[in-house]
């Protein structure tokens, strides 16, 4: 490599590679005026129209028709779930709520909130932030254990300041320790119905 290439890789990267830097990763705080104003959408139409299309949308999309809005689902032995799309008619902050919403959902479910990270990272030309709630069935002592559905992560993506989707996956133990988790669907369509 001659200098001029070694110093041009320090200052710009290697070329066709885009480097990673992380510009921020901590645990996630809600200001009082955003817990405020989410208690506030929670309680409105706009919130409980918003989860009854993404059932909607769930139900058909299981069942192989394609309705707004976009869901994709992730399927597999172990792993489940589904991907929203972020479109401009939903909002940014009805977004950002739907992703705190599920947890809330999912916490109604006797499970706990083992962990909320946000980080910020720069990646080439864009800048990506991810949000995580993670979290686990409250935790029984007698085997088989009842995992529910799993351990369930719920991710919040961000690209330059604009939302592009949510995840949430349902990960399952095969292990024999544990019963078999249950079905997906039946979470999918809990987590989309407003409940108090």
């Amino acid at each position: 490599m001659s200098y001029f290439d070694y110093i041009y890789s320090k200052l710009f990267g290697k070329p066709g590679t885009t480097s990673t830097k992380v510009l921020v990763n901590e645990i996630i705080k809600r200001s009082q005026s955003f817990l405020d104003r989410f208690q506030a959408w929670k309680k409105s139409d706009l919130c409980s129209d918003f989860l009854n299309d993404l059932w909607q949308s769930y139900f058909w999309r299981k069942r192989g028709v394609d309705k707004d809005p976009q869901i994709s689902l992730l399927e597999s032995t172990y792993s489940n779930g589904f991907a929203i799309s972020y479109e401009t008619k939903y909002g940014k902050m009805n977004f950002r709520y739907l992703f705190d919403l599920l947890a809330d959902q999912v916490k109604l479910l006797d499970y706990r909130l083992v962990m909320s990270r946000h980080t910020m990272q720069e990646k080439g030309d864009v800048v990506e932030v991810k949000e995580m709630h993670y979290l686990k069935p409250k935790r029984g002592i007698v085997e088989p254990i009842d995992q529910k559905y799993g351990n369930v992560q719920i991710e919040y993506i961000e690209e330059n300041d604009q939302p592009t989707r949510i995840k949430l996956i349902a990960n399952s133990y095969p292990d024999r320790k544990y019963k078999q988790a249950e079905d997906f669907e039946n979470l999918a369509e809990y987590i989309f119905s407003l409940k108090e």
